[in-house]
């Protein structure tokens, strides 16, 4: 069976029209002479000439093999198909202004807040650097979302993510690595990690931070699984338990004490991501510098060398 006959090229840099079908310019065109009753005043409302109107309704009904209107004095009145088609058209019209009208309110302004998603962690570090991030921007107005939901770029759902796994490679998005975040074993300095509740993770959150602290559990029961890191550091500095949690939260509490370096296998590159259609806002790009220099800065504390560097001191 052969393969179905490609509609006639159109002019460059426009689709052509499948053969006995309507343009969605051509519909425009066509509804606004029914409304208007003239060529004039379509050509008027459309800002086109009353010559390239004439040309666009001569195609139309040419193409569709049907007369749409009659001609008399001064005035263009539609056929009955005419008058049929033009009831059709004038959905389509509205539809459009749905349509501009939708994607209008959609896209964010201008000045609207830059919209950064992460995950509880990521976003704790955000949370105690917000003033510094809207500061290096500029003064733009930040918002930080906390889930371990990926929220969709493309879709408008968040303008920044920052992602440790799974960095989307479609078209249009830009990510680049601006850290790694470490984890380690802590426990508070007044309790015992011989005898301290162990507070491991659920498999599903992280099998890797699992068979480590299952590793050092050496067959000691676990009292809970939290997949949430933040969570994870609050038992551990709350309940006195043992567990692993991210070093620039571990390392800065003086009530904690670090029991082994952080392990390789359990750290997670950060990935700075962003969308063609938001990046372009002046706003989310101020951000996005604004956070690769606060990853910067912050580099040491994320992988748990600024701990080490200090008790070499």
């Amino acid at each position: 069976m052969g393969e179905p006959a490609s509609p006639p090229p159109g002019r460059d840099g426009e689709l052509a029209s499948p053969a006995g079908q309507a343009s969605w310019d051509d519909i425009r065109i066509f509804n606004a002479i029914a409304v208007g009753g003239s060529m004039a005043v379509a050509a008027a409302q459309l800002g086109l000439s009353e010559a390239t109107i004439a040309r666009r309704l001569k195609g139309l009904e040419t193409a569709l093999g049907l007369q749409l209107f009659s001609r008399e004095a001064n005035r263009l009145v539609p056929t009955l198909i005419g008058v049929e088609l033009a009831a059709e058209a004038a959905l389509v019209e509205a539809a459009a202004k749905r349509f501009a009208i939708r994607a209008d309110a959609a896209r964010p302004q201008a000045d609207a807040p830059v919209r950064i998603t992460a995950t509880t962690s990521i976003s704790l570090l955000l949370t105690m650097n917000a003033t510094a991030i809207s500061q290096a921007a500029g003064g733009v107005e930040i918002v930080i979302i906390s889930t371990r939901n990926r929220l969709d770029l493309t879709r408008g759902e968040a303008d920044i993510a920052l992602r440790m796994t799974r960095v989307p490679g479609e078209p249009g998005h830009y990510a680049q690595k601006v850290g790694r975040l470490m984890q380690a074993l802590y426990v508070r300095r007044d309790v015992d990690p011989a005898t301290a509740p162990i507070i491991s993770v659920n498999r599903e959150t992280s099998s890797r931070i699992d068979d480590h602290i299952m590793a050092y559990a050496a067959g000691r029961p676990i009292a809970a699984r939290v997949g949430d890191s933040a969570a994870r550091y609050e038992s551990v500095r709350s309940a006195g338990a043992l567990s692993m949690a991210p070093c620039f939260m571990g390392d800065a509490d003086p009530s904690l004490r670090r029991l082994q370096p952080p392990p390789e296998e359990t750290g997670d590159d950060i990935f700075l991501v962003s969308h063609e259609v938001s990046r372009r806002r002046p706003g989310v790009a101020a951000v996005l510098s604004a956070l690769r220099k606060l990853f910067k800065e912050h580099q040491a504390r994320l992988t748990g060398r600024a701990a080490e560097k200090a008790a070499e001191l």
